[in-house]
């Protein structure tokens, strides 16, 4: 029997929670952007003047800031909390359920396991959401008043003590607390974590243990705890071996004639080890004696685990420089909202010259090539983000629409009217959310038909009044003239349950 090719997992995923997290960090772009609004809005008195009532009359502010602070954090959490529970709960259950069928398909057979994958998703995302919400409400506007506070009192110890002019003072200590950035979370170990790093973290660890969570469940499900090991141009000393490989949970062994490699062999589980953290590899389920290894692009056909690992340290350079880049775009961008041109032609030198770094490391690495979306100060994650998480939203409303409508057709009257809606009243069911099998068993099973009434225009209408909702309809033409719940009162007075 010919073997069949194991199908490698979509990794939208991951694609979606690296745009997610990027949105959190132009968060607290935007957040400092306000701070230096705030610190260079023209008062009452100068910097230069008088800086002690120049602090008091900054200090006022605070409460105009932190207002501006919350709203801000509020429309980008709102998307950002959707876009978070949509990535672990749909994306995740996809991956399973695509899984789980390649699995029912290579072995003929259900797995026979009530899966618990949808309550585990959940509760991932829940945990995941309760830990960033936690940070961008609570923290973060903390952080922020903290950092802006701070570079008040600092630019006017500069003015004071006479070692700077006022513009210094303020640039130089707008810049050093840039730098600093926002305080986020202390961990066990006494490290301070940036806001933007800690949501980066908790997101990006939740979604990697989802990614390969949803491929594990079906395996174990079926009893499998034999994996392929996904190759790429670059990998860590401990992966560099696995590499298009196929591995297990378990035992090494040999079976069918194919070595199988132990993950624990190779560090599985600790943070330098293979599928540590910042690994990128996948494993994906494969059935021994029915699956057969993918075919590899030409590009990674040869390459031999040495060379992989060079790779790598390559690679790594080269997202070293990157995250230089926009570092010094980001610095680049604060001198311009500060006005400094000093400042502004330094970070503008910075940015060419690691630029020219970039570019000779890429020519000297066949294998890297330039992509400058990651160079990028930030390439709008929270506009693109806002527009799935709409575009989602319109689609539920639309396919509810449709469910409405698609539940009506074929349903009659007890005097044999077939029933009618229009597209303005089945998005009015949505709105109120009536599902449509309450809207059929209103009309099929009424607890009570009203008696026909007519308006001033003398349009009629009868009521039929069902235990979840009532519907109103012309008796004449079976059109849906309005739909709403049923109260308790009139349910219990009509002998409904």
């Amino acid at each position: 029997m010919k073997k069949k090719p194991i199908k490698l997992n979509d990794e939208q995923l991951l694609l979606e929670a690296s745009q997610l997290s990027d949105m959190y960090h132009q968060l607290t772009l935007d957040l400092f952007d306000q701070v230096i609004e705030r610190i260079k809005a023209r008062g009452s008195a100068s910097l230069a003047d008088n800086p002690y009532l120049w602090q008091a009359n900054k200090l006022h502010d605070v409460g105009l800031l932190n207002a501006d602070n919350i709203k801000l954090i509020a429309k980008y959490s709102g998307i950002a909390e959707a876009q978070l529970r949509y990535i672990i709960k749909n994306e995740g259950f996809k991956i399973y359920k695509n899984t789980s069928e390649q699995l029912e398909e290579a072995l003929g057979r259900e797995s026979g396991v009530n899966s618990t994958i949808q309550d585990d998703l959940s509760n991932y995302a829940r945990q995941a959401i309760d830990d960033v919400h936690n940070l961008t409400n609570t923290t973060l506007p903390f952080s922020v008043i903290g950092a802006y506070q701070g570079i008040i009192q600092d630019a006017v110890a500069g003015v004071v003590t006479g070692l700077k002019t006022p513009d210094q003072a303020i640039n130089q200590t707008v810049i050093k607390w840039f730098k600093k950035g926002f305080y986020g979370f202390t961990d066990k170990a006494g490290r301070k974590w940036r806001a933007d790093s800690y949501a980066r973290t908790v997101i990006n660890t939740t979604t990697w243990r989802v990614f390969n969570e949803a491929k594990e469940a079906p395996a174990r499900e079926f009893g499998i705890d034999t994996f392929y090991y996904s190759k790429k141009a670059t990998a860590r000393e401990m992966c560099a071996p696995l590499q298009h490989q196929i591995v297990t949970t378990g035992e090494a062994r040999e079976e069918g004639g194919i070595k199988i490699l132990a993950l624990s062999d190779y560090g599985h589980g600790e943070p330098d080890g293979c599928l540590g953290i910042n690994c990128k590899h996948t494993k994906t389920p494969f059935v021994v004696g029915v699956n057969s290894k993918p075919e590899l692009p030409e590009h990674l056909k040869n390459i031999t685990p040495a060379q992989a690992k060079a790779n790598a340290n390559a690679q790594a350079k080269q997202r070293a420089i990157e995250r230089s880049i926009r570092k010094s775009k980001e610095l680049l961008h604060v001198a311009k909202q500060l006005g400094d041109k000093e400042l502004i032609r330094q970070y503008q030198s910075d940015v060419r010259s690691k630029q020219d770094a970039l570019n000779y490391l890429i020519n000297n690495n066949a294998f890297l090539h330039r992509n400058q979306a990651r160079e990028k100060r930030y390439n709008n994650p929270y506009t693109k983000t806002q527009s799935e998480v709409e575009v989602r939203k319109e689609k539920a409303k639309l396919d509810k629409r449709r469910d409405v409508e698609s539940a009506i057709i074929g349903v009659e009257t007890s005097e044999g009217i077939p029933l009618k809606i229009t597209k303005h009243l089945a998005e009015r069911a949505v709105l109120r959310n009536i599902a449509p099998i309450d809207i059929v068993d209103s009309i099929k099973e009424p607890l009570k038909i009203a008696p026909i009434k007519y308006d001033n225009l003398d349009r009629p209408s009868q009521k039929y009044i069902g235990k979840c909702v009532s519907t109103v309809i012309n008796p004449i033409d079976g059109n849906i003239v309005t739909v709403h719940a049923t109260s308790t009162r009139i349910r219990k007075k009509y002998g409904g349950n």
